[in-house]
Formats: structure tokens, sequence, C-alpha cells
């Protein structure tokens, strides 16, 4: 019989990763640490633009990317200098509080 509850009945837990990733990145640690000065003076080979790519294309792995944002709300300038300086002021005013909102 199918399970149609959307529950998650036996295997491994969420976020559990499966036996062969883990020991795949066991060794790909012990390699890169036994190779670590090896890696070193061969990044002292590169280039400084070399260089910099490689440790560019490294820190994917350290640092988490930033997602893109773009702003919806986005006002004509003309229509805010057809605005009165009141009709700015609760303008702004608004835009404060939704800041704080989110």
């Amino acid at each position: 019989m199918a399970n149609t509850t959307g529950k998650k009945f036996g295997g491994r837990k969420k976020g559990t990763p499966n036996k062969q990733t883990k020991e795949f990145r066991e060794r790909l640690s012990t390699l890169l640490d036994d190779r670590w000065d090896t890696f070193i003076q061969d990044l002292d080979k590169m280039s400084p633009r070399e260089r910099v790519d490689t440790m560019v294309k490294l820190m994917e792995y350290t640092i988490p990317k930033l997602s893109r944002t773009e702003i919806d709300d986005v006002t004509d300038i003309e229509k805010i200098m057809q605005l009165s300086p009141d009709e700015r002021l609760a303008r702004l005013e608004e835009l404060k509080k939704l800041k704080k909102v989110v």
C-alpha cells in the first residue's frame, strides 16, 4: 500500500548524508591534508591571475553565495517630483514602516 500521508517512514533522517557521500568527503579531506604542502607550492608557482582565480573557485566551498535580490517597487522620479512636500514625507513614513516589518 502506498504512503499517501506525506510523512516519511524509515530511511535516513533529513540532512543525513548517505554512506558514499560521507566516505567521499572523508577521502577528499584526507587527500587535501596529505598534499597540502604541495598544493601551497603549486599556488606559489602560478601567475597572480591564476592564483586569484583558484582562490575564488575555492571560496565557493567555504563562503556561502549571496542570492540576488530584485527590487520590485521602483518609483519613477517624475512621479515623485509631482508629489507635494507633505505627500513625499507621508511616502517616506510608509517606506520606513515597511522596512521595520521586513
